[in-house]
């Protein structure tokens, strides 16, 4: 199909490149349309997903880690969990945390605790632990804030 303009001389122009020029503009106008639709989208969602956060602050805990050399490792441990009454609803159950987080970290070496691989594995068994020993507390994000293996 051939789009052609014949000019009062006879010569023939071509219309394509108005008509690609056109759908481009409109291709942009969607695209930007799609853009501000999506932020304000976001905006709302994530809002409201920030004003949930509830956060609970265990002590911080000191373990000795397993190997040959004695080496401690000093950890203080922010959850993120979901919204509870109670401002600090982890205190009841540290003793029991403290006492499988020694029991997990006589098992790790200190060399595993090198990088963000360290972190990970530290968060990860605070996790599992958090799972077993205090079920009544949904856990959504373990933040570590401090960890110092000495």
């Amino acid at each position: 199909m051939r789009f052609l303009l014949r000019r009062s001389d006879g010569e023939s122009v071509s219309l394509m490149p108005v008509l690609v020029a056109v759908f481009l503009v409109l291709l942009a106008a969607l695209g930007t349309w799609t853009v501000v639709s999506a932020k304000s989208g976001t905006r709302s969602a994530g809002g409201d997903r920030k004003a949930q956060k509830t956060y609970a602050s265990l002590p911080t805990m000191t373990f000795t880690l397993g190997g040959s050399d004695a080496r401690l490792v000093d950890i203080r441990v922010l959850l993120e969990i979901e919204p509870t009454g109670d401002p600090n609803p982890a205190m009841p159950f540290v003793p029991r945390i403290a006492d499988q987080m020694a029991d997990r970290l006589r098992q790790i070496e200190p060399g595993q605790l090198n990088g963000a691989e360290g972190a990970n594995l530290i968060k990860s068994t605070v996790a599992s632990v958090m799972k077993r020993e205090a079920q009544a507390i949904r856990v959504r994000e373990v933040l570590l804030e401090r960890m110092v293996v000495r």
